[in-house]
């Protein structure tokens, strides 16, 4: 069985890691699936990573002025790729990707359309309210979807889409950090691993760092991640005064060492959120999880557990008051530790990842072929 997985965007994102990551192992954990990765736009940070770990990303268009901008030729490029390879799955990255595809299903008679559905799309943003009305009805042109949280598995079978073309596949993690004493961080770092942009809610994260230094003042935050505002989350670390605590890194290929270093993770994001891998490497890394209890999230990381959640979203004293709970009690904190990373080495595997995409993808194909012997009748 032949699958490519077509991201719009070549920029290194969560999703563009985990599914690499996932077409990498699949030659050890699931050899009866074989995967090509590719993307509709140019080089970019996720190709040049992708050959780092020697995977051969296919591009099929050129990079325009801004990340996951594509035309109709790299879309074309796309289908005479699949036709040449005979490939028997398009695993597509992307809803304006998935929607043209659609439209262009006569080009790929014997291929099977799946969407990937990396967040859940239950927000009043414009690309939310948007993706629910056109799916409610272009569910019919798609043979699947795949999404990697339940919370957005639910958002769909709202929409009347049928559960024979559903199915959750958890992101995973490829490596757990061997000899890694999750005690030993004395250090109060707090580390964001997130892009920067509004979704993530750097803005009023901000207004929550402030209230925490007036109690913790020996605390450091760090920021990783692409920066989609123009500079506006530094204007404001600088406008605030909060230089003295707050570091923005930029993006990084690699956030091991960040991680190591640091004793909590804070993921501030306000809607949105799929399976955060992010998530799922800080636990790895001993790491307590502080986050608002949104959409996937709360699959990963029990409050109480494994970190602690807010249930009251975009509440930033809530928030504040959580981080400072966990930095400002060393016994708390070092439970929580042990917890993450037990649950990160017991849970969140790679091979988990790439056995239920394989048995969705079966289930596409024994379907098809069921339905193939019923007409033949």
């Amino acid at each position: 069985m032949k699958v490519l997985i077509l991201f719009t965007s070549s920029e290194l994102g969560g999703a563009e890691r985990s599914l690499t990551k996932m077409a990498r192992a699949a030659t050890y954990s699931t050899p009866n699936v074989e995967y090509f990765i590719g993307a509709l736009d140019g080089d970019g940070a996720w190709s040049e990573w992708a050959h780092g770990i020697g995977m051969t990303p296919f591009l099929f268009g050129k990079r325009q002025r801004r990340h996951g901008r594509f035309g109709m030729l790299a879309i074309l490029n796309a289908i005479r790729f699949v036709r040449e390879r005979n490939i028997n799955i398009v695993y597509v990255i992307g809803f304006r990707s998935a929607v043209l595809l659609r439209m262009l299903r006569w080009c790929m008679p014997c291929v099977k359309l799946v969407q990937g559905i990396r967040w859940n799309p239950d927000s009043t943003s414009r690309l939310d309210v948007w993706f629910r009305r056109i799916e409610k009805y272009a569910h019919r042109m798609i043979d699947g979807y795949v999404t990697n949280s339940t919370a957005a598995y639910r958002t769909l079978q709202q929409l009347g889409i049928p559960s024979s073309k559903l199915a959750t596949a958890y992101n995973g993690l490829d490596a757990i950090p061997f000899s890694l004493d999750v005690t030993a961080k004395p250090s109060l770092v707090v580390i964001t691993v997130a892009n920067l942009n509004y979704r993530k809610g750097y803005e009023p994260y901000l207004h929550a760092i402030s209230k925490v230094v007036n109690v913790i003042p020996d605390v450091k935050f760090i920021f990783l991640g692409r920066d989609d505002l123009g500079g506006i989350i530094q204007s404001k670390i600088q406008s605030m005064d909060l230089t003295k605590w707050v570091t923005y890194a930029g993006f990084q290929q690699d956030v091991s060492p960040f991680l190591k270093a640091s004793s909590l993770m804070v993921l501030p994001s306000l809607y949105c959120e799929g399976c955060p891998t992010s998530i799922m490497e800080a636990m790895s890394f001993g790491l307590p999880i502080v986050a608002y209890a949104i959409d996937g999230i709360p699959e990963l990381v029990e409050s109480g557990k494994e970190g602690l959640l807010v249930e009251q979203v975009g509440n930033v004293d809530f928030l504040a008051d959580s981080i400072v709970a966990v930095l400002g009690n060393a016994e708390l904190r070092e439970r929580l530790s042990v917890a993450a990373r037990s649950k990160a080495e017991t849970t969140f595997s790679i091979t988990n990842c790439c056995k239920s995409h394989e048995q969705y993808w079966n289930r596409l194909i024994y379907r098809t072929a069921q339905l193939a012997a019923y007409n033949g009748k």
